[in-house]
């Protein structure tokens, strides 16, 4: 519509010049293409910002009829002012005309694109108020599956863990101890899932209130805890003292998952597990290296997905990568294959300030305490 109105004013140029050679028009239709061509192009603008805005393609129609209606309305009114009080000279009504129908159309666009974000607006208001009532739904559910992890499903895993330990230490004859050590083994497995699926579930339900935690000694202490649960592990440390990051209490299990991986997915008879933590002046690396079998070239781009149909490591990683991101940090695997794998979990340092984090104050989740008996 915008080129079609300035290609009419270069056409009436042309024609006018014809019908009258001997009057200056130069002058007249270059102030007519300034003050009627510009906002012509303006309409054509218009389409060209249309599309590229955040406006629904549906309200598209409602932009183009409030441009045409600008256009016959406002043209209306002008042309039936034209038959009443006609201008001197044809060339002089048809500018009349041809710049009322110019600005109607820009009128009926600038209002047409006003009224289309204010619908787009009232859209977004009411997806938001509906968003908002999923949200609430969701974390209702999330605090009732919470409990439920909580109370029923992990003291019946337990329950099963302890029986199972109970009919083992009574001696039982070869094939039966085999079948229990599996039973045993599966009920813990059981449980660490369950406890990751509970600390994924505290995380959504609990606001990012982030503080400085003591890294060195959060180490130190699943370090210790890993040593209880595989007295057979080789660990080996390099950690400077009072490290501290900007965490929370669910840090722990960032490393607490990487450490039982080492060691769980290790097929030789003394796993060596290694641990460093190196700082720099805004992160510190902690860098958790294992000699085990390595983790599958086809599984290594899901290892962090928690898809636990395309990888052996459960909910466990997907935990890792996801805390790790609450802390606005970054978790990676950087070396694998048959000589080890290497992890590599960088975190944002904190200053230590009043309300440290302290984990020798944190509640040993279920899963530690099924470790440690």
């Amino acid at each position: 519509m915008g080129y079609l109105f300035v290609l009419a004013i270069v056409g009436e140029w042309v024609v006018m010049e014809t019908l009258y050679p001997t009057e200056p028009l130069t002058t007249d239709y270059a102030f007519t293409l300034l003050f009627n061509g510009l906002p012509a192009l303006g309409i054509s603008y218009g389409g060209y910002w249309l599309r590229r805005s955040d406006i629904e393609p549906d309200q598209y129609r409602r932009v183009v009829r409030w441009c045409l209606g600008g256009l016959v309305v406002f043209c209306s009114l002008n042309l039936v002012m034209i038959a009443i009080w006609p201008a001197e000279g044809f060339r002089a009504n048809l500018g009349w005309a041809r710049g009322t129908a110019v600005f109607g159309a820009v009128g009926g666009l600038l209002v047409g694109g006003i009224e289309a974000r204010t619908v787009r607006r009232a859209r977004v208001a009411e997806r938001e108020t509906a968003h908002t009532k999923h949200v609430e739904s969701q974390r209702r559910w999330f605090g009732y599956l919470n409990s439920l992890l909580r109370h029923e499903v992990l003291n019946t895993a337990n329950v099963i863990e302890g029986y199972s330990e109970l009919l083992i230490d009574d001696d039982p004859d070869e094939l039966a101890a085999d079948r229990l050590e599996v039973i045993r083994r599966q009920s813990r497995s059981l449980t660490d899932v369950i406890d990751d699926v509970r600390v994924l579930l505290e995380a959504t339900e609990e606001p990012d209130e982030l503080e400085a935690v003591n890294l060195s000694a959060m180490l130190a202490d699943r370090l210790a805890e890993l040593r209880v649960r595989d007295p057979r592990a080789d660990v080996r440390t390099a950690v400077p003292d009072d490290v501290f990051v900007r965490a929370d209490g669910l840090l722990s299990r960032v490393f607490s998952n990487l450490l039982h991986n080492a060691v769980e997915h290790h097929d030789g008879d003394r796993p060596t597990v290694s641990v460093s933590v190196e700082t720099t002046d805004e992160t510190a690396l902690v860098t958790i290296a294992d000699d085990g079998p390595g983790v599958p070239e086809a599984k290594r781009d899901a290892i962090f997905e928690g898809d636990v149909r395309s990888s052996n490591h459960g909910l466990g990683l997907y935990l890792v990568r996801t805390l790790t991101e609450r802390y606005d940090g970054t978790v990676e695997l950087r070396e694998t294959g048959p000589e080890g794998s290497v992890f590599a979990v960088e975190l944002p340092l904190a200053e230590k300030s009043t309300g440290v984090f302290d984990p020798a104050e944190a509640v040993v989740p279920a899963a530690i305490a099924v470790w440690t008996g």
